[in-house]
């Protein structure tokens, strides 16, 4: 069904969100599922949205407005014992992010109503803590169970589709046959019916004008002074833009989709980044686009570099996001271990999304980020066997199953000691890394005099630097930052300044080091797989 195109992509990138939502309004799995359903549906029935409508906040809004129709209230909890207006209300403004004048204009309502309805909800729930109930929103709608509703919203939209296509058919042939009763050809088919008689056929001559030439004064044809041969049809490659389509100086870019392909991922760095917009705001991105460089997979996906390198451009992969007045948050990917999957923050969409070369599949690994997130700084880490993907938002960290595409909060007991200690590290290196087993981390520390920078390897469980180590730098000015861990012992870190500039592989323990000559000297680079010679 070629107007669906980009449908399937929609409903599984936004059925988890609308589901929580759907699951604090009414309480109930099994009523969220159908409220969100129907929302897919009408949506559905609009495709494909046009430049300036967005699909997203289409569902949202029709997904209000269904609730209102017939609102339903499931399960013990305080909050669905609330007037179903003032428990939509509430949701959308503190889970949803939606200001009381946006709920005013969609409910039609004023906006002195709307805020005295969030009000009395924060008073009864929470005793006007809003934080509290946030915080308490984002738990509850992140333990919703959600199936894969695409081709549930595909049969829905198929049924109908056959259903309108049907009664589209009957209404035609029954206008047709009522104007035929009153043609004169019409008249004597019926007539030659009702007596059994076979109907006269009907003598029509064609028009040299009707088959597409031009008679002149003479009577004779031109076949090529007709309109049709004399036009020249626009090649369809053309650039000229339809006038329908507005055009913006701002495009986001289009959500990338992988190829399948047996080669790994050796390294990530930095894409052409077009110009900065004039007026950026929180969570606007400023710069995306990273370049990926793949080599022939070998044994244990493990690569090396070579003439059969070849690269792959993601548009749409953050490079830096605004997060307030003129501060910026440099963002990167990351690869697994094994190069076979790449994880990063979506510009198209603003939510985290991973990518399988080998299959080609794509998973959704969170919402789409809110302010909070922007301001906290969002990242993602993978583990070791390239499976789990977990994202860091200011909810808390959130755990997707690549092969399943489940997502979870991690229990404590899930946690390396490297993630129990985040917020620890946070306060004390503004970047590092965990390593493969996440025991420890990573980072490079400002030197005791305020000259070279020092690599710090820190015990995560007991939250303590074990060892010191110096750069591979030959003067000052030069500073390092730690790129990630070539293995349970390694560290690669990027040198920038100065004759020494470069990455370099450092023994965590010993401090022995030596460059990396077949990567590129960029200031960020993201690793994959790479062979640990």
């Amino acid at each position: 069904m070629r107007r669906y195109t980009g449908f399937r992509e929609f409903v599984q990138r936004d059925q988890r969100s609308l589901v929580g939502t759907a699951l604090l309004l009414t309480g109930s799995h099994d009523q969220a599922i159908r409220l969100v359903l129907r929302a897919f549906r009408t949506v559905g029935q609009a495709w494909p949205p046009t430049a300036w409508e967005n699909p997203t906040q289409h569902a949202y809004v029709t997904l209000y407005h269904a609730f209102l129709r017939r609102p339903a209230a499931a399960g013990p909890t305080a909050l669905v014992r609330l007037p179903a207006r003032r428990r939509l209300v509430v949701v959308a403004c503190l889970h949803n992010g939606r200001t009381p004048a946006e709920m005013a204009d969609i409910l039609d309502l004023p906006v002195e109503t709307v805020e005295a309805e969030v009000t009395e909800a924060l008073t009864t729930l929470t005793k006007g803590d809003r934080q509290r109930l946030t915080n308490r929103f984002a738990t509850q709608a992140g333990e919703a169970s959600v199936p894969d509703l695409s081709e549930r919203s595909f049969k829905t939209l198929r049924r109908r589709g056959r259903r309108r296509a049907l009664l589209t058919a009957l209404a035609v042939l029954a206008m047709a046959g009522f104007i035929v009763t009153l043609t004169p050809q019409g008249q004597t088919w019926t007539s030659a019916l009702a007596l059994g008689e076979k109907a006269p056929q009907s003598q029509a001559t064609t028009s040299p004008a009707a088959a597409g030439t031009t008679v002149d004064s003479t009577g004779s044809t031109d076949p090529s002074a007709s309109p049709a041969a004399s036009a020249s049809p626009e090649p369809s490659g053309s650039s000229t833009a339809s006038p329908e389509t507005p055009v913006s100086a701002e495009t986001s870019p289009a959500p990338w989709r992988a190829p399948r392909t047996s080669s790994v991922i050796r390294y990530a760095v930095p894409g052409e980044c077009g110009a900065r917009p004039g007026t950026p705001w929180a969570g606007k991105v400023l710069c995306a686009g990273w370049t990926l460089k793949l080599a022939a997979g070998g044994e244990r996906g493990q690569a090396s570099g070579g003439p059969g390198e070849t690269t792959l451009n993601v548009p749409d992969a953050v490079q830096s996001l605004e997060y307030g007045d003129g501060a910026h948050r440099t963002l990167s990917p990351v690869i697994s271990r094994d190069g076979h999957r790449v994880a990063y923050l979506s510009a198209a969409d603003l939510r985290y999304v991973a990518h399988d070369l080998t299959t080609g599949t794509r998973r959704y690994l969170s919402p789409a980020l809110t302010p909070a997130d922007v301001e906290r700084g969002p990242s993602v880490s993978v583990s070791g066997d390239g499976r789990r993907f977990t994202v860091d938002l200011a909810t808390g960290r959130l755990r997707t199953d690549f092969a399943t595409g489940s997502a979870s909060r991690p229990a404590p007991g899930d946690r390396t000691p490297a993630e129990e200690a985040a917020d620890w590290l946070r306060t004390r290196y503004p970047a590092w890394k965990d390593s493969p087993s996440g025991r420890y981390a990573a980072a490079v520390a400002q030197g005791d005099t305020g000259g070279e920078g020092v690599l710090h390897i820190v015990d995560a469980t007991a939250r303590r630097v074990f060892k010191r180590l110096p750069l591979p730098s030959s003067g000052s000015g030069v500073t390092g930052e730690v790129v990630g861990w070539l293995n349970t012992r390694e560290v690669v870190i990027a040198l920038t300044g100065g004759d020494t500039a470069g990455l370099y592989r450092i023994h965590a323990v010993s401090g022995q080091y030596r460059r990396l000559p077949d990567l590129p000297a960029a200031d960020r680079i993201a690793l994959g797989a790479l062979t640990a010679r």
